[in-house]
């Protein structure tokens, strides 16, 4: 963890100014271009979920703000991001299965159906997840292949104030080639330029994997 130097930080004004906000956070939604991912997942008969989670790890990796968080008050760049992602079990109802950081996509893909395995089978409070729960070093991830959408709400249990990222990804048009992806992020950390950057990273890492 690092700690970011308010006295050289162009957006220090608006840390301070968003940092006291009721509900500081901001969300958007766009449409990604993922029809090359998704034939790329198939001609390699890899998950395409697991494809466009790898390419989201590695867009973390590579864009700092995404990795600000807030300690103390304070703004902090960390490292090594777990996604704290949410998929469905056989009953309907769904666990929290955690990917850490992987060093290629095999390996990420390898990782990916293990935790799966593993998590799906667990009860919802485990004690792995009641432990990293408070983690600063992770980003939310939600997955809604069911339909495509335009909007989106997070549920709300009290304030949280570290400026973890919530990132929901909906169902993949076939015909469009696209996929809804809603982006939450704290105003204190990012604008909407920095959510822009982020997205180009994260189309940089795609298009790197499919060439």
């Amino acid at each position: 963890m690092k700690k970011i130097d308010l006295d050289t930080w162009p957006r220090a004004e608006h840390f301070k100014f968003f940092l006291p906000f009721s509900q500081p956070y901001f969300n958007v939604v766009i449409d990604l271009e993922m029809k090359a991912l998704f034939k790329f997942a198939k001609s390699q008969q890899l998950s395409f979920t697991a494809c466009y989670l790898y390419c989201l790890q590695e867009a973390v990796a590579r864009y700092a703000p995404i990795r600000y968080r807030i300690v103390d008050n304070e703004p902090v760049e960390v490292t090594d991001i777990t996604l704290s992602t949410v998929f469905l079990r056989s009953d309907e109802s769904f666990r929290f299965v955690p990917l850490e950081t992987q060093n290629s996509l095999l390996a990420f893909c390898e990782h990916y159906t293990q935790q799966k395995h593993t998590f799906l089978d667990k009860p919802l409070l485990n004690p792995s997840f009641i432990e990293g729960a408070d983690k600063i070093t992770q980003m939310y991830i939600s997955i809604l292949p069911w339909f495509k959408f335009s909007g989106f709400k997070h549920a709300e249990h009290t304030p949280v104030a570290s400026g973890i990222p919530k990132i929901v990804f909906g169902q993949y048009q076939k015909e469009q080639g696209i996929i809804p992806v809603s982006i939450e992020v704290h105003h204190a950390l990012m604008d909407g330029l920095h959510i822009s950057q982020f997205i180009d990273a994260f189309n940089q890492v795609v298009a790197e994997i499919c060439t």
